[in-house]
């Protein structure tokens, strides 16, 4: 059975959430994140509190799926509107953790579901790098129509590359904010708790 939980905008506020499931992220997978673990454990209070107010800017936005019951952070998306490879809207930050990932916890699916919403209102197209390595979150976004253009990223602090995806989007126009609502109820992933459950994020 699905789990029960809400995606909503980070605020600055939410820094300390921020930062706790970051930190969690760059423990379990810190190429997802695109930072070691001391690195992560080294950033300021500022730094985390601009990362939390990116769910509140013009060409940024940070998306948290918190469960219903605990409150607990579970996952965290962010995007934003260009990059030193093109102006087209970038998938970041993409994390989920381990516990509540796979389809029959719907958690990627929203948080994706979510970023594209936003991406869809601003660009034809939508970007991100994934590792090299990573063979469940390709196939992840593979499942959600993104395709490998050949443009590849080293990772820096990690042996590999990762590798470009784009995904197509359509123009969500006025209806966004609608769709927008539509991913915080995480009950329109439970028709998906019969399928197998794909493998956890890489």
């Amino acid at each position: 059975m699905g789990s029960a939980f809400t995606v909503r905008h980070t605020v600055e506020d939410d820094w300390p959430l921020v930062r706790e499931l970051r930190i969690e992220n760059a423990t379990d997978n810190p190429i997802s994140y695109g930072a070691t673990l001391e690195t992560t454990l080294g950033m300021t209070e500022d730094d985390w509190r601009l990362r939390a107010r990116r769910g509140q800017g013009v060409d940024t936005t940070s998306l948290a799926a918190v469960d219903d019951r605990s409150g607990r952070w579970i996952g965290m998306m962010s995007a934003q509107v260009g990059d030193e490879d093109g102006i087209d809207p970038v998938l970041t930050g993409v994390f989920v953790s381990p516990a509540f990932r796979g389809r029959t916890h719907g958690v990627a699916d929203a948080l994706l579901g979510g970023i594209v919403d936003w991406a869809g209102r601003r660009a034809d197209r939508l970007r991100l790098y994934v590792y090299e390595h990573g063979t469940p979150a390709r196939r992840f976004y593979t499942r959600h129509r993104f395709v490998e253009t050949g443009r590849t990223r080293p990772v820096g602090f990690a042996d590999g590359v990762t590798l470009e995806m784009v995904r197509v989007l359509e123009h969500v126009g006025r209806q966004g904010s609608e769709m927008a609502g539509r991913w915080q109820d995480h009950r329109m992933f439970q028709r998906l708790r019969d399928d197998p459950p794909v493998a956890p994020l890489g």
